[in-house]
Formats: C-alpha cells, structure tokens, sequence
C-alpha cells in the first residue's frame, strides 16, 4: 500500500536513517580495536541493529518518493579520523565502550528532540524512531559492562 507521509514523517525517518548510518561508521571505525571477543561481539550486533533500522527507514522513505540523504563523505571521514586519534592513545575496551556510550547518548538525545516535536507524525515513523532510541539505550547498557 501507498501512503503519502508529511513533511514531519518524512524529516523523521531521515533523521533516523542519519544516525543509523553514522552508527554504522562509527561501530566499523571501532570494532577491530576491540581485545576482546566479547566486546566484539557485541559491536557486531550494534552493527546489525543499525543496519537493519538503517534499512527500515530507508524502505519507508523510498515507498514515499522520498530522497535518501545520507551524511556527506566529509562527516564520515571526520567521524572516523575522530576515531582513529581517540583510539591511538588508548584502545581498550572499556575506552571504546565509553565512546561507543558517548555516542548512543547522542543519538538518543536528538532522536528525542526530534520525537517530541514531531507530534504530528504517523505510527510507522514514529515506530522506527522510537525502536532507534530503544536499541541505543540498549547499547548503552551492554557498553558498560565495559568501563
């Protein structure tokens, strides 16, 4: 079925797929510093999770005639050199896992922002925005076994 979303829709599964994207990077910027095989592990599921809520609001998007506009090449790059200079000095686990919470807290700060002023917004976006803060606050609980 084909459902024309507004603007607030439209701007919120952008958003969503923004920082999923951006998780993406940051967990593959990341995820060979790992020393351990269960830090690693659970870097990988971050990954799946953003992949699949990257998927999500993509597909919604583009059901809608809507342009997917990733972050620019100059962002990620900027994302990953942050990375490699903060992990130079110290790549231990739980740095990385403090990082990694540094990161989700982001993320789940401007997705809620963006939920609160997007009263208007329909059950599907609004569902994947919320799921996207719910798998954030997960990931911050699995990171601080960490520190």
């Amino acid at each position: 079925m084909f459902f024309i979303l507004g603007n607030v829709d439209l701007d919120l599964l952008e958003k969503t797929y923004q920082n999923a994207s951006i998780g993406i990077t940051a967990i593959e910027a990341v995820i060979d510093k790992a020393s351990s095989k269960e830090l690693s592990e659970d870097l990988h599921i971050q990954l799946k999770d953003y992949q699949e809520l990257l998927d999500k609001s993509k597909e919604q998007l583009l059901k809608n005639g809507a342009k997917v506009k990733d972050k620019s090449l100059y962002d990620k790059t900027m994302m990953k050199g942050n990375v490699k200079m903060n992990t130079m000095i110290n790549s231990s686990d739980s740095h990385i896992a403090d990082m990694v919470i540094k990161g989700s807290t982001m993320g789940i700060t401007q997705m809620t922002k963006l939920l609160n002023a997007s009263k208007n917004a329909d059950g599907e976006s609004t569902q994947i925005a919320s799921d996207f803060i719910k798998k954030e606050q997960k990931n911050i609980d699995v990171m601080k076994n960490y520190l």
